[in-house]
C-alpha cells in the first residue's frame, strides 16, 4: 500500500467514525409484480463494513405520477407560444421496520417482514403523456452520514 493509499485509507476510517459508519446493504423482494391491497414481503441484509450506526432502518414505498401537457405560455414582449410543461405528483409510505441499530466491522443483520400496498392506489401506467411509476426501497439511516439504500421498481396492476 502506498502513502497515498494508506492517507485515503485513513481519511476513510476517520469518516466512518465522524459519520456513524459504512455498510452495504441488499434489498429483497418477494416478486415484482403486485395488485393493490396485496403485502410485499421482503428482506434486507445490512453488512457492516466499519463501524455502523443507523438512527433506523426504513422501507419506502414511493409512487410518482408524471404528465406532460401542452400549454400557453406569454412572453415578456407579449406574445405567446407553446411550451410542454411536466407536472409530478408523489407520494411516498414510509415503514419504520427496525429501531436504531449499532453493528461492529463485519458484522451482518438481517431484518424481515411485510408491508402493504394502498388497496386504493393508482396502477402503474405507461402512456405517451401520462406515467404512473411505483418504486420500493429499503433505507438504513445514518444520521450525519450517507445512508445505505436499495432500490426495486414494481408494478401494481
Amino acid at each position: 500500500m502506498g502513502f497515498l493509499d494508506s492517507l485515503k485509507e485513513g481519511a476513510k476510517k476517520l469518516a466512518d467514525r465522524v459519520t456513524g459508519g459504512y455498510g452495504k446493504v441488499e434489498f429483497e423482494i418477494n416478486k415484482l409484480d403486485f395488485r393493490p391491497g396485496e403485502e410485499i414481503q421482503f428482506t434486507i441484509s445490512i453488512e457492516a463494513t466499519g463501524e455502523l450506526k443507523a438512527k433506523r432502518v426504513l422501507v419506502h414505498l414511493h409512487s410518482q405520477e408524471s404528465t406532460r401537457v401542452e400549454v400557453e405560455v406569454t412572453k415578456p414582449e407579449g406574445t405567446t407560444q407553446k411550451e410542454m410543461k411536466t407536472y409530478l405528483e408523489t407520494k411516498n409510505h414510509e415503514f419504520e421496520v427496525h429501531g436504531p441499530l449499532e453493528m461492529k466491522e463485519g458484522e451482518t443483520k438481517t431484518i424481515t417482514g411485510r408491508i402493504l400496498i394502498p388497496g386504493d392506489c393508482q396502477p402503474t401506467f405507461m402512456g405517451t403523456h401520462t406515467t404512473h411509476e411505483w418504486t420500493v426501497e429499503a433505507d438504513v439511516d445514518v444520521p450525519m452520514g450517507k445512508d445505505l439504500k436499495s432500490l426495486k421498481t414494481i408494478t401494481v396492476r
